[in-house]
């Protein structure tokens, strides 16, 4: 790999899972700077009268103190930085997380924690559409930290002298972030939930898990049966940790332990969907909610082997000598231990395999995951009876900028020539046998347009987004559907106003967020009335669906997703939301994808008498068999 193909890629895939730009100021974004140093929690010492403080919360580790914000003419207690892990620091590298030792005196949680090792991108320099994504704190491995906000009415209503069985029943939303299981950090701006506890009768938490190697090095074969050393899922237990410290102390917040909702974008809503089945999650949470990303996704996990082989590759690029692994594994471990953390932050890159190739990512490590997740998935392991999910309208553009930058521009449609259009088939799919290749090029051509370049690039778009992310979404609607979960389904379909990308780039990847976290409320921001009570609805779906399994009023009509009857519902400040027609998002693109190359899968091992060839450029040079097959299957969608 080049080194000028080595920074692309590299900035590409730490871009990895992000959205389109909101206004806003970055004054507090500028003045970061990496650390690996232990950051001790803040104390105090106990006031006389500390009970009577209504931003002193007595947890089961210790006291901890925030601070109140008025937010839209309501107060909301703020509580940042809340430790519920030791540090993962020098023999606690590529361990599971230790539960946080009880402290003494107050804990100031009034700073937002360290962001977990990463590495920043900049490849727009000065861009705020790419800046808004990179870590705005110090950049640590000791980073293990949540963060919480209540609505100050709940606190005060809490601290009534009331039996806990009148008390009101207060669901808590524990947000994931998402960033390929490679970056990504819930100290963003985007995901500051002070506008969703006040609007709201609901308590937000969210924290921070280890990504990259420090969260997912998977070793285990090469160490006896319970060895603590680089099991894998690192982050996932990081996750699980912070998910069960907030169950434990939900009541001193004045929240019910039995209504925790998950919920993630991308690889945040893949982590939910991989709760969903881990039986060490059982009991830990009600509910989930997956923004453009489930278990399903070809980035979403990977088995033992391939993530063995990623973490040989990156032992010999710290230099620590993989061939000693069979022999004395805790020897290299030691030294792996003793590599600076940038070193590793950098070095792991070199396993990207092309776009949404992640070097890191869950890995069937036979605890956390049993089985392959798509096996327990067909299964019906599931844990939750219902669950809100969804995708966006143009979730490829993304990431085909960034791991195609030679052809794209951010700023502006480009023409792309036919032979572009095949080259990057060939490349994101170098992997599918030559007549699924041709498969994909005929589903995704328009015949009578083939030389439209513009249309080439529409087309390519659709590609990546409806393999990466909306068709899995629909297939993973339909598994839950079959195991009698109840299933809601949105499809996000607005182009944000404030969007600072081009316009080709449509409804991007995480786009939906800043309507989630209720940011157009924000009057100082230059948002739309229409954005404005757009992004209160979509709150308010998702707190109601926290409360009561439903993301609609009585009155409003929302049909559950079914295989037979896959309704949606159109999320758009373009014009009305509602239902849409029962056919799923996508419906004939995710045939192709989920029901016809499986078959064709199967054609491909039947033995035939003569090989199939030919060039797919043109209709004459497109094969009969592909033809009429995806002819058929696409017929069979309508």
């Amino acid at each position: 790999m080049t080194s000028q193909n080595r920074i692309v890629f590299t900035k590409l895939l730490l871009c990895c899972f992000v959205a389109a730009a909101w206004a806003r100021s970055w004054a507090n974004h500028h003045d970061t700077t990496t650390s690996t140093t232990h950051t001790t929690p803040t104390t105090s010492q106990l006031p006389k009268n500390f009970h009577n403080d209504p931003l002193i919360v007595e947890t089961k580790s210790g006291l901890v103190k925030g601070y109140a914000k008025t937010v839209m003419g309501s107060e909301v207690h703020i509580f940042t930085g809340i430790p519920f892990a030791k540090p993962p620091l020098g023999p606690l590298r590529f361990r599971k997380p230790v539960p946080i030792e009880p402290w003494h005196g107050i804990l100031e949680a009034t700073s937002m924690p360290n962001s977990c090792y990463q590495e920043r991108y900049e490849y727009f320099p000065g861009f705020e559409g790419e800046e808004m994504w990179n870590p705005n704190t110090n950049i640590s491995e000791d980073c293990l930290y949540l963060n919480i906000w209540v609505p100050q009415h709940l606190r005060v209503r809490h601290h009534q002298d009331k039996p806990l069985a009148e008390r009101p029943n207060v669901p808590i939303l524990v947000w994931i972030y998402g960033g390929g299981y490679m970056s990504g950090t819930a100290t963003l701006d985007l995901y500051k939930a002070d506008i969703m506890a006040a609007s709201s009768d609901v308590i937000v938490a969210s924290m921070q898990y280890r990504v990259g190697a420090f969260g997912f090095l998977y070793l285990n074969k090469f160490f006896s049966p319970g060895s603590e050393e680089a099991p894998g899922n690192m982050g996932l237990w990081d996750q699980q940790l912070a998910i069960r410290w907030i169950k434990d102390n939900a009541q001193a917040f004045g929240g019910d332990p039995e209504l925790i909702t998950l919920f993630g974008e991308s690889a945040g809503g893949g982590s939910v969907s991989l709760h969903m089945l881990s039986p060490e999650m059982k009991g830990l949470f009600k509910r989930g909610i997956l923004q453009s990303g489930t278990l399903n996704a070809p980035w979403s996990w990977m088995t033992g082997q391939r993530a063995q082989e990623i973490g040989k590759v990156l032992i010999d690029d710290c230099n620590c000598n993989s061939s000693l692994l069979a022999a004395d594994p805790s020897l290299v471990m030691d030294c792996m231990r003793g590599v600076d953390a940038k070193t590793i932050s950098v070095q792991q890159w070199n396993s990207y395999t092309g776009i949404l190739g992640f070097p890191s990512a869950p890995t069937v490590d036979g605890i956390f995951l049993p089985k392959d997740p798509e096996t327990m998935m067909k299964e019906g392991y599931f844990h939750n009876t219902e669950v809100l999910l969804g995708s966006n309208q143009d979730e490829g553009t993304y990431f085909l900028l960034y791991d195609f930058l030679d052809y794209f521009e951010k700023d502006g449609p480009s023409f792309l020539q036919r032979e572009k259009f095949l080259e990057i088939i060939d490349t994101i799919f170098k992997e599918f046998s030559k007549i699924k290749r041709e498969a994909i090029v005929f589903q995704y051509t328009d015949w009578e347009e083939i030389t439209d370049g513009y249309l080439n690039q529409k087309m390519i778009a659709d590609v990546v987004g409806d393999y990466f992310f909306v068709c899995p979404t629909n297939y993973f609607a339909e598994v839950l559907a079959d195991a009698e979960v109840d299933v809601y389904y949105y499809y996000f379909t607005h182009r944000t106003s404030t969007s600072l990308w081009g316009e080709w780039m449509g409804v991007m990847h995480g786009d939906e967020m800043e309507y989630v976290f209720g940011h157009p409320l924000n009057m100082s921001l230059q948002y739309h009335t229409r954005e404005r009570d757009l992004a209160a609805h979509i709150m308010q779906s998702f707190t109601r669906f926290a409360l009561t399994g439903k993301p609609h009023k009585p009155d409003e009509k929302w049909p559950l997703y079914s295989r037979s009857s896959p309704h949606y519902y159109t999320y758009t400040a373009d014009g009305p939301s509602g239902p849409a027609a029962p056919r799923g998002p996508r419906a004939s693109a995710c045939a192709f994808w989920n029901d016809f190359l499986l078959k064709l899968d199967e054609l491909e091992h039947v033995p035939c008498d003569g090989a199939v060839t030919g060039p797919y450029s043109s209709v004459a040079g497109t094969t009969l068999p592909i033809v009429l097959l995806t002819t058929l299957a696409t017929t069979a969608a309508l």
